[in-house]
């Protein structure tokens, strides 16, 4: 067995073409020696004023691959003696420029964390004083704790917190004590524009108070009476969001919503208290509303956002002020270069797949340049140039949540298809194509995509021309069904959309489809417990009936595939930890239930313990690979109606489960003839190892190796030189955001 990994190519004619097309050639631009400049830096983390790292040269452009953090760093030279802020725009292919949000990467949160435990006792740094005296926001020791100490003083307090992006719809929460004695409460600041208009949530023992400050004059929104026990530790959360205020207290012991009308409330949030009043924090949380733009500003853990940089470019020969590196930050603090100039460092990414099922091409030629405060590009600033490349194999978006078989599936013309979504923060539906074997993927049919989004669970079947689809999302069983790019009349076409196989809520999303040789379908999926629905050849759904009616326990995780004449087989995980499989008679009815494991795990993050099932139809075998708690694979077959075979351990190496709030096991099985193929994700590495039964369970070896690997799918696949190959797509690290995902294969030697 060997593996096929695509190596790094040259420039390909074609792109060299489109270069020159567009006016833009790689190499160093023709700049006076005296004129700003900028460099391209390919290396996420190194020092911020370390000349290492280099994508290019100084100012030239250079091909950068998408999903692929890098930095970007500008001279600028002041235009005036005031001191400004500067924001970074970019556009691409010639377009409009548009200024950049920030948003993590891979992950796209716009989350600040706080906690006192690293910070030495005192002032606390980072916030804005708006009354009293700076030490009446301090960190002190409270046992084992370190905490925040807000004292409200003769005169009162308030500060604010300045937050990376705009706060225009947001959640921001506090984990709060009132004083034991004294005057105990505070006040929680937001859309702060200025000290006449602003919002707060007022704290005390027994009341908790919305009003909005307008022109120096108070409102009260709301009121509510509560009992708040001083010295107790407790949690309060406010969320702004599509015209409506919802406060949250002590885990939803109290909560109401306070219309705010259409109005936009945007500003700072931020801390106060009245006079003599007082509390303490032991944690806040502050979190925008996270996007996955086609390009946007990313973080970095190399430097600290707003570090200054030192003079390392050498286009601009006035005399140098130190500038800033920026960290997941919109703006720039105040500078003030003054006659001189200074250096501005931003962490980029340029997406694959972005929020509205956009994508940037091959080819496309980003610009990047920064502006003032009022909109203006800096004059004293070069404009940065890149051109995009997507890696062979690359796909980006984001893996389904809960996947059963979601593909590579192959239509009879070789064409390549896999269920995904374009982003974590754009729940949408698609089916990614590849006509060249898995080098370049793109979606099909988007305009006629389900309307049915979140792809938290859903497992599909290729028969023929069609690939039949059961995808559960909270409250109902929906059935989809693409037609392959070989259909005859409708190819490369969803023919069937969003038909409700069953309404049920569910507490974990878990679902798998069988389509039997006469049309009709079988799913199982969880709702409270497992329920199997059926749907007859010619489309109607039977109501769904529960699988265990009378068992104790509850079930989940199932796993269905289609055995001869009709027959269903499914193995699931019960709730005391042990792994059932069963079959379903080609007329509905159920066998008798085969134990074949326990401790597989009570937790609700176990649920998933069995992987995909594989069926042989040249021996009438089921085989189910499952996993235990202690992270091991194992293995069981039945063939015909016999009892399971002994297990049979996989592998000493444990996978890794619920990676991404999935509450399966990052592993999948095929069959090729009579061998057993299996991938799965090591819990440690995180890199993915592949192993085969030809002469019982061999060693596991490396296939992709240096990332945070959380999933991964595959299937047999024929390719055009005539051999076999496991064409797999794995997640190399979204961490639950997009951008990750990735085709690869194994070639499978001809016996």
């Amino acid at each position: 067995m060997s593996s096929k990994r695509f190596p790094v190519r040259p420039l390909s004619t074609w792109l060299q073409r489109l270069l020159m097309a567009t006016g833009l050639a790689l190499g160093t631009q023709q700049v006076a020696a005296s004129d700003p400049a900028f460099r391209v830096r390919s290396d996420l983390q190194a020092p911020l004023n370390g000349d290492t790292g280099w994508a290019g040269e100084q100012s030239e452009a250079v091909l950068q691959p998408a999903d692929q953090p890098f930095r970007l760093r500008f001279e600028a030279e002041a235009a005036e003696t005031n001191p400004q802020t500067f924001r970074l725009q970019a556009r691409r292919n010639g377009e409009v420029w548009e200024t950049l949000e920030a948003h993590g990467f891979p992950k796209p949160e716009r989350k600040v964390h706080m906690t006192f435990e690293d910070q030495d006792p005192g002032a606390l740094d980072g916030w804005t004083l708006l009354k009293g005296a700076s030490e009446a926001l301090t960190v002190v020791a409270a046992g084992s704790d370190a905490i925040l100490r807000i004292n409200g003083s003769k005169d009162g307090f308030a500060a604010l917190y300045p937050s990376p992006w705009p706060l225009t719809t947001f959640s921001y929460a506090v984990e709060f004590r009132l004083a034991p004695q004294g005057s105990p409460g505070f006040a929680m600041l937001f859309a702060y524009a200025d000290s006449e208009n602003y919002a707060r949530v007022q704290v005390e023992p027994e009341l908790i108070k919305v009003s909005q400050v307008q022109q120096g004059q108070e409102r009260v929104m709301a009121e509510r009476k509560v009992f708040i026990e001083p010295g107790i530790w407790l949690e309060l959360e406010i969320q702004l969001e599509g015209g409506s205020l919802q406060v949250s207290f002590d885990d939803d012991t109290l909560e109401f919503i306070v219309p705010t009308g259409t109005a936009l409330w945007s500003g700072d949030v931020g801390i106060s208290a009245d006079a003599l009043h007082t509390a303490d924090l032991r944690e806040l949380v502050l979190e925008g509303e996270p996007r996955s733009p086609l390009v946007s500003i990313a973080g970095t853990t190399a430097y600290a956002d707003a570090d200054a940089t030192t003079d390392l470019l050498s286009g601009s020969k006035s005399a140098f002020v130190p500038g800033f590196g920026l960290s997941l930050s919109e703006d720039t603090p105040l500078w003030g270069g003054k006659s001189g100039h200074g250096e501005f460092e931003w962490p980029l990414v340029i997406r694959r797949l972005a929020d509205g099922a956009l994508m940037n091409e091959a080819g496309d030629k980003f610009e990047f340049r920064m502006i003032e405060a009022g909109g203006l590009p800096v004059a004293g600033a070069a404009v940065a140039q890149i051109v995009l490349t997507v890696p062979d194999g690359h796909l980006g978006g984001t893996f389904v949540e809960t996947p059963g078989r979601i593909g590579p599936w192959q239509a009879g013309n070789g064409d390549l298809y896999f269920i995904m979504e374009p982003s974590e923060t754009d729940n949408r539906f698609m089916m990614m194509k590849s006509a060249d074997g898995g080098k370049t993927w793109r979606e099909v049919d988007g305009a006629n995509r389900p309307e049915t989004g979140d792809l938290e669970s859903v497992d599909s079947r290729q028969v023929g021309d069609s690939i039949h689809i059961i995808h559960q999302v909270t409250h109902s069983v929906r059935y989809h069904v693409f037609n392959t790019s070989d259909h005859p009349n409708e190819p490369d076409r969803w023919s069937v959309r969003d038909e409700v196989a069953a309404t049920a809520t569910a507490i974990a999303q878990m679902a798998t489809l069988v389509v039997r040789p006469d049309g009709s379908l079988v799913t199982v999926f969880l709702a409270d417990r497992l329920y199997m629905a059926s749907r007859s050849p010619d489309g109607q759904w039977e109501p769904a009936t529960e699988l265990d009616p009378a068992d104790e326990y509850g079930n989940a995780g199932p796993q269905a595939v289609l055995g001869t004449d009709g027959v269903v087989h499914l193995a699931y995980l019960r709730t005391d930890g042990t792994v059932w499989y069963r079959r379903v008679e080609a007329d509905g009815s159920l066998g008798a239930r085969q134990r074949l494991a326990t401790g597989a795990g009570t937790s609700r993050a176990e649920y998933g313990a069995v992987l995909p099932l594989v069926y042989d139809p040249t021996t009438d075998t089921t085989i189910i690979i499952y996993r235990l708690e202690d992270g091991h694979l194992w293995e069981r077959r039945v063939r015909g109606m016999s009892p399971a075979t002994p297990a049979v351990k996989i592998s000493g190496l444990p996978v890794i489960t619920n990676a991404v709030d999935a509450q399966q096991p990052a592993a999948d099985v095929v069959l090729d003839g009579s061998v057993l193929h299996l991938l799965f994700i090591d819990e440690h590495s995180r890199q993915i190892f592949a192993t085969h039964d030809a002469g019982g369970w061999q060693p596991p070896t490396v296939m992709v190796e240096g990332i945070e690997g959380s999933w991964v799918r595959g299937n047999i696949l024929n390719r055009p030189d005539g051999r076999r190959a496991y064409g797999y797509i794995y997640d190399a690290g979204s961490r639950g955001g997009s951008g990750m995902n990735r085709f690869n294969e194994i070639i499978l030697d001809q016996q």
